[in-house]
């Protein structure tokens, strides 16, 4: 076993050797898994689903608002985009995280992109959580490559996936709790996840997943990417103490024998904020595409009855897709 990360960056975790790699996969740190191909299956094609009435009957979709004026505004801001794609801006520096704007291959999508990707530019940094192909898609990342002369930050041997996608634009690899090389009023940094990679049937764990920091002087945004709970939110929230907004995923949690080792469900989103110890959370990864066997309107709901319980609805933001957040 050998521990790799990139030597050019700047590891922010004392004595952190780097990430387990046995040459052909990245290995977890604990409770090691495998998602089996036979329960998927069986899942798919015979398992129970007990909502499938209800989940037909629901016809929910996300708001999309058509007002792009966001586009040409020079103040800082975040908007949805649908899933888990975001703009940031932030001191002048705008970001977009995992972009993915089109149907996948049979999944529809339900949340339509309000405005032509040739009208996104000035894009400077475009974050990667990892590969699955409702977090990096290549029709989603040529496009806004061939507008943008923009940075990749993304995780290690992305660049074996999306190389040829962007056109020569610069790519940087990060190992957990490492510092991305940034423009100086920004800083970004790569941190866990729990979660797992794979685009074909033998290629699974061949790159890494994780989570980001996004900091400035002001402000510290945590977006999660894929992860189901673990012990790296208490550890993230230590690490940055001051978390102002976390973009934490509520969508894709049933059946839990599938999903509870990959995604929160809304209550474990809850927990993973309150360990996070954010100030305010965005829900995403919900309403967007058909991946899990929950109705599509079971999330948005449940997410709010969760903070109401809690007595913390005024710390969650519930944004329609295109609606601004202004910091």
């Amino acid at each position: 076993m050998k521990f790799i990360k990139n030597e050019q960056l700047e590891t922010i975790l004392p004595d952190w050797k780097g990430n387990p790699f046995d040459g052909n996969e990245f290995q977890y740190i604990d409770k090691a898994f495998k998602p089996d191909f036979r329960k998927i299956f069986k899942w798919q094609f015979f398992g129970e689903k007990p909502q499938k009435k209800e989940k037909k009957q629901d016809k929910w979709k996300p708001t999309v608002l058509q007002d792009i004026s966001y586009l040409n505004r020079k103040d800082d801001f975040i908007v949805w985009l649908g899933h888990a794609a975001f703009l940031i801006q932030i001191n002048g520096i705008r970001i977009i995280t995992d972009p993915v704007f089109y149907n996948l291959a049979v999944l529809p999508r339900f949340v339509k992109l309000p405005f032509d990707i040739s009208q996104l530019k000035d894009v400077d940094y475009v974050l990667l959580s990892h590969d699955h192909r409702d977090h990096c898609d290549k029709k989603s990342i040529s496009r806004l490559f061939k507008y943008n002369q923009a940075q990749v930050l993304t995780s290690l041997k992305m660049s074996d996936v999306i190389k040829k996608w962007v056109g020569g634009n610069p790519i940087q690899e990060a190992g957990w709790y490492q510092q991305y090389h940034t423009k100086k009023n920004v800083e970004i940094f790569y941190l866990p996840s729990r979660h797992w990679c794979r685009r074909g049937l033998l290629d699974f764990n061949r790159r890494l997943w994780g989570s980001f920091i996004i900091r400035t002087k002001d402000i510290t945004i945590y977006f999660g990417g894929d992860s189901a709970t673990g012990k790296h939110f208490k550890e993230i929230g230590e690490l940055f103490p001051s978390i102002d907004l976390a973009i934490i995923g509520i969508g894709a949690y049933k059946p839990p024998i599938i999903m509870q080792d990959v995604h929160t469900s809304p209550s474990e989103a809850l927990e993973a904020f309150q360990q996070l110890g954010a100030k305010k959370m965005i829900p995403m990864h919900y309403g967007t595409y058909d991946l899990s066997d929950e109705p599509a309107s079971e999330p948005y709901r449940f997410i709010q009855q969760c903070f109401e319980e809690k007595d913390k609805r005024e710390n969650l933001l519930l944004l329609d897709a295109g609606e601004t957040y202004q910091f």
